[in-house]
C-alpha cells in the first residue's frame, strides 16, 4: 500500500508539473492579449495547476484499482489506466505549444509595429531572445517526444528529458529571478 501511495503523489507530482507550465502559459498570453485587464484569475490558475491533476490521479487510481491492481503499479501490462494520465499531459502539451506559437506571434507583431525603434537585425535579436527565454518556462521540449509511443523513443527520450528537463527549473531561475534586476 505504501509503494503506491508513493507512486500515486509521484504521478500526481508529475501531471501538476505540466499543468503548472500550462498555467504559466496562460496567465503570460493573457497578460499579452488583455494588458489592462483588473482580473488576474488567481483561483482559477490554482484549480488548473492543482485541480485537474488531482481529478485524473483520482481516476487513474480507480481504474489501476479495477483494471491492474498488481505490484506496486510501476508495471503498464494494461494500457488503460496508464492514458487517463498520459491523454491529460498530452492535451496540456499541445495547448501549451499552441500558446508559445500565439505568443511569439504576438511579439512578432510588436517588434514590427512603427512605435518600436531600430534595425530589422535588431528586432529580430530581441524575437530570438525572446523566443530562447520562452522555451524553458513553456515547457516547449516536452512536444519533441510528447506524440511518440513510449516504447519507440525511450532511449533517446530519456537522454533528452534528462538533459533539457532536469535542468528546467535551474535555467527558468536563473533567466527569470537571478538575471532580472526587478525581482
Amino acid at each position: 500500500v505504501g509503494c503506491k501511495a508513493i507512486l500515486v503523489f509521484f504521478q500526481y507530482g508529475v501531471m501538476a508539473n505540466f499543468y503548472w507550465l500550462l498555467v504559466e502559459g496562460l496567465y503570460l498570453h493573457i497578460l499579452l492579449v488583455l494588458i489592462f485587464s483588473p482580473n488576474r484569475h488567481f483561483t482559477i490558475y490554482l484549480l488548473i495547476g492543482w485541480g485537474i491533476p488531482t481529478i485524473f490521479i483520482i481516476m487513474w487510481t480507480v481504474t489501476r484499482i479495477i483494471l491492474e491492481d498488481t505490484g506496486c503499479w510501476d508495471t503498464n501490462e494494461h494500457g488503460g489506466p496508464w492514458w487517463v494520465i498520459r491523454i491529460p499531459i498530452l492535451i496540456s502539451i499541445i495547448v501549451n505549444f499552441i500558446l508559445f506559437v500565439s505568443i511569439i506571434r504576438i511579439l512578432l507583431q510588436k517588434l514590427r509595429s512603427p512605435d518600436v525603434g531600430g534595425n530589422d537585425q535588431s528586432q529580430y535579436k530581441r524575437l530570438a531572445k525572446s523566443t530562447l527565454l520562452l522555451i524553458p518556462l513553456f515547457g516547449v521540449h516536452y512536444t519533441v517526444f510528447a506524440l511518440f509511443p513510449d516504447r519507440s523513443s525511450n532511449n533517446y527520450k530519456i537522454i533528452f528529458e534528462l538533459c533539457l528537463g532536469s535542468f528546467q527549473g535551474l535555467i527558468v531561475a536563473v533567466l527569470y529571478c537571478f538575471l532580472n534586476s526587478e525581482v
